[in-house]
C-alpha cells in the first residue's frame, strides 16, 4: 500500500524594510537675503523650521537658540577684533618706519653747502665764545670786530697767497670771501646793512684778508 504524504510548500515572507521614523528626509529651502532686512530673512527660516522639522516643539527652544546666536555673535566680534588689531599693528609700524627715517624735531639737515658757509649773527649766540677786543668774536677761520660805524672782518688764508687769487664780494647785506676755485670761507649775512661803495678790502703780507664796511641804512 502506498503512503502519499501531504507537503505543504512552506511559504517564504521576506521582512519589508519600511523607512524608519528616524531616517532624515532633506528639504530644500530657499529664500533670498535683503542686507537691509536681515531679520526678515531670519523669520522666513524660522518658519521653514516650524513647518518642516519638530525646533518649536521643544521647550527649549528659546534658550537653544539665543545660545546659538550668542556664540554666533561671540565669533564674528572676535573676527573683527583681528581684524582691528591687524589695522593697528599695520599703522603702528608705517609710523615707526616714518619716525626712525625723519630728522629730530628742532634739528636742521644742513645742505652741504650750508655746512661750509660760516655765519656771524650765528656764532654770535654761542655763549661759551667771549667777545674780542673789537666787540666781535675770533674764530677758526676768521675773526670780526664792530663799532656803532664800522665793521671789520679778518680772513686767514695760506700764507704767500697772492691778491689776484682772492674771491671778496661785497653786498650790502651779504659778505662773501675765500679763494678762486674752493668753497668760500665766509658765506653769510651781515648782522646789519652796510654800504659796499664805503667798503674795500686789503690782503696783507701775515696772509690776513681785510675787510672794512662802513654801516648803512
Amino acid at each position: 500500500m502506498a503512503i502519499l504524504s501531504d507537503y505543504e510548500e512552506e511559504k517564504v515572507h521576506k521582512p519589508t524594510t519600511k523607512p524608519s521614523s528616524s531616517s532624515a528626509t532633506t528639504k530644500p529651502f530657499s529664500a533670498v537675503l535683503d542686507p537691509s532686512n536681515a531679520l526678515g530673512f531670519l523669520e522666513r527660516a524660522f518658519e521653514f523650521l516650524a513647518r518642516e522639522s519638530d525646533l518649536f516643539k521643544s521647550d527649549s527652544v528659546v534658550t537653544d537658540v539665543n545660545a546659538l546666536l550668542r556664540t554666533v555673535k561671540e565669533k564674528v566680534e572676535a573676527q573683527e577684533r583681528k581684524e582691528k588689531e591687524k589695522i593697528e599693528g599695520n599703522v603702528k609700524a608705517e609710523r615707526k618706519v616714518k619716525v626712525e627715517a625723519a630728522p629730530p624735531v628742532g634739528v636742521k639737515v644742513p645742505k652741504e653747502e650750508d655746512a661750509r658757509m660760516t655765519d656771524a649773527k650765528d656764532d654770535e649766540k654761542k655763549a661759551h665764545r667771549a667777545p674780542n677786543k673789537g666787540n666781535g668774536l675770533d674764530l677758526e677761520k676768521y675773526s670780526w670786530g664792530q663799532s656803532l660805524q664800522e665793521v671789520t672782518v679778518n680772513v686767514l688764508v695760506p700764507s704767500g697767497t697772492k691778491s689776484r687769487f682772492v674771491v671778496c664780494e661785497i653786498k650790502k647785506n651779504h659778505l662773501k670771501v675765500g679763494l678762486k676755485g674752493q668753497p668760500p670761507i665766509i658765506d653769510g649775512e651781515f648782522f646789519k646793512p652796510v654800504k659796499p661803495d664805503d667798503c674795500y678790502w686789503s690782503l696783507g703780507p701775515n696772509g690776513m684778508v681785510e675787510v672794512f664796511g662802513e654801516g648803512g641804512s
